[in-house]
């Protein structure tokens, strides 16, 4: 994750799970009907469908995972707003952290996590506003490689207008569904946000 600091850090092993935040780039099918959550940075590598997903150390350095002189693991933050800047965030959830967990000054890294609540986010709601002023995205832009992008209608809008490249539009509510189900959590709920002009 950016910004994660490589001060000394508080070592544990965690055997009830630490809640924390964070976000996921997603991928999907053309109909949306398949989707595969995938780390915002590192190997890219998708998280299993419904079992945790187990942190390595992509330098492949020999050390126990996550590493205090590294920055593998699985992150976690402690609030949303350091998560807006975040690239491509379409998935904005809480996870459970669990095994050898560093706590750092931001949040922290784990051997093990698996995600309890998930919503969708409009990338670009999500970047200006952060959460609680976002709109909730009503399509799914597919780009290509499968990378789902999700926007609310005056975004979608504003993306034409810009002559940002719309392939293939599907509905937020069905790849949501879809994304629910292939992890087996439930909804991640908002408060509802105010309109927003978005000139």
């Amino acid at each position: 994750m950016p910004g994660t600091s490589l001060v000394p850090l508080e070592r544990t092993v965690q055997v009830e799970p630490i809640h924390a935040w964070r976000t996921w780039t997603l991928a999907g099918s053309r109909d949306g009907a398949e989707v595969r959550l995938l780390p915002i940075a590192g190997t890219g590598k998708p998280w299993p469908a419904r079992e945790p997903v187990r942190a390595a150390c992509a330098r492949r350095r020999h050390h126990r995972v996550p590493g205090a002189d590294c920055t593998c693991g699985i992150h976690g933050t402690r609030g949303i707003d350091r998560l807006r800047r975040t690239r491509d965030p379409a998935v904005l959830g809480t996870v459970d952290l669990w095994g050898r967990v560093l706590e750092h000054a931001h949040g922290y890294r784990a051997a093990f996590g698996y995600p309890q609540r998930l919503a969708l986010v409009c990338e670009l709601c999500f970047w200006q506003w952060g959460i609680g002023r976002s709109r909730a995205p009503e399509v799914v832009v597919r780009r290509r490689g499968g990378h789902l992008i999700p926007l609310c209608e005056p975004h979608l809008e504003l993306s034409r207008r810009y002559g940002y490249p719309v392939h293939r539009i599907v509905e937020a509510a069905g790849v949501e569904r879809a994304l629910l189900d292939a992890s087996a959590v439930d909804v991640l709920r908002f408060p509802s946000a105010p309109s927003q002009s978005v000139v």
